[in-house]
């Protein structure tokens, strides 16, 4: 480890403190020492994971960094690198330039957004709860998570940056911020696709009049904003909108690619191709089963009900969609930290998504299960079936108590 590497880590305390003292959470001084307690731990955890080269680094995002360093940076841009949208390529053009080991670079970049990420759930959070200690809870909930860890320090993956994007975007519709809310979660779109999982709330927001039909407009615009760069390098610009439209057909034909979903609780037969339309369908009827129950409750459309929906749908979706990958739950598995928290008599949902999802990534890692593969699957219906009983609870409370948005 280098002196940088010591320093950033440092830094990435600071920044985790300094959001939880914005907040104003530290007014007690118990609550100061157990944040700092924690804040070290989660950056000592880390610190110690930063040397593992994952096979994904070593045959993807190690290559790209090379690529744009020996093509001039962000003159490269206009070429075709990676299958990662462009704004994270952005960060790997600006990684060129450094003198700094890649590997370093690349996780603390997904680091910094795990802190960022624990913010937004606390901040989602705070919607529907104000005790001090419960959103410290929260916070630390999403940044110990053990797949939180993983999935940056240790794999050099980035979900956490377009889950950061996607769990502030609901946060910030809820907040009645529309604005807000649409830059957000087109920043989510514009690094994963797995954004997808999340956006369709927007239509439930719609119908609760969170956000107005003129914002819908603010997603265009603001995804050609964030691919400009790469225009400007010279690359085409229908090319670079279509991006994700030529990826689709990289996913496999595989029903299941070590995800807990649908698709690891049986054995699919030959016949791949019907039974990948058939999810597909089934996955678009249950969005628009929710979208349906949200048209005709849309009166009990509190931030609570919405928030349940966005949950079902996170979950729900990928639960259903056959070539799921392990680490597409990712998003729904911190939107039910901030349902645990937010209410106690869910407290077991976080804990079976992340059994469900941490299964997967030992399998990947060691290449064995230790159970049955269809477990993760189990326990992720579980989950679902929980936030369909949370939705629930409150569209029959919010009858006794009309909403009016």
């Amino acid at each position: 480890m280098n002196a940088f590497v010591t320093i950033s880590m440092l830094l990435i305390f600071v920044l985790g403190m300094l959001l939880l003292w914005r907040e104003g959470l530290f007014k007690n001084t118990a609550h100061l020492i157990f944040a700092f307690l924690f804040m070290a731990g989660a950056v000592v955890i880390r610190y110690f994971l930063l040397d593992f080269e994952s096979g994904d680094y070593q045959t993807f995002l190690a290559p790209w960094t090379e690529f744009f360093r020996a093509h001039e940076g962000f003159k490269a841009l206009g070429l075709s690198v990676g299958n990662y949208n462009l704004p994270y390529l952005y960060f790997l053009a600006l990684f060129s330039y450094l003198d700094i080991s890649k590997l370093y670079l690349i996780k603390l970049l997904s680091i910094v957004f795990d802190v960022l990420l624990a913010w937004a759930c606390m901040k989602l959070c705070s919607r529907f709860i104000n005790g001090r200690l419960r959103l410290i809870i929260c916070f630390f909930a999403v940044l110990l998570f053990p797949t939180v860890i993983l999935n940056g320090a240790y794999w050099a993956q980035c979900d956490s940056i377009y889950t950061f994007f996607a769990v502030y975007a609901v946060y910030l519709a809820l907040s009645d911020k529309p604005v807000g809310a649409m830059v957000s979660i087109t920043a989510s779109f514009a690094f994963k696709l797995q954004a997808v999982f999340v956006m369709p709330i927007f239509f439930v927001l719609l119908v609760a009049k969170k956000i107005k039909f003129k914002h819908l407009f603010i997603f265009p615009a603001a995804y050609l904003v964030m691919m400009l760069p790469a225009v400007i390098a010279g690359r085409p610009l229908w090319d670079t909108l279509t991006l994700y439209l030529t990826q689709a057909g990289t996913v496999g034909d595989a029903m299941n690619y070590n995800a807990p979903s649908l698709t690891s609780m049986y054995q699919w037969g030959e016949n791949t191709e019907m039974w990948s339309t058939l999810l597909v369908v089934a996955a678009f009827v249950f969005m628009f089963i929710v979208f349906a129950i949200a048209i005709i409750d849309r009166k009990k459309l509190d931030d609570r009900v919405i928030f349940g929906m966005a949950v079902l749908l996170a979950v729900g979706i990928p639960f259903l969609l056959p070539h799921m990958h392990d680490r597409y739950f990712f998003a729904g598995g911190m939107l039910c930290i901030v349902l645990a928290v937010s209410d106690l008599r869910f407290a077991v949902m976080p804990v079976l998504c992340e059994l469900a999802s941490l299964h997967c990534y030992y399998a990947y890692f060691s290449r064995h299960y230790l159970v049955q593969p269809r477990i993760g699957g189990e326990l992720m219906l579980a989950v679902l079936i929980m936030a369909v009983v949370y939705v629930g609870i409150y569209l029959e409370k919010n009858k006794k108590h009309k909403i009016n948005p």
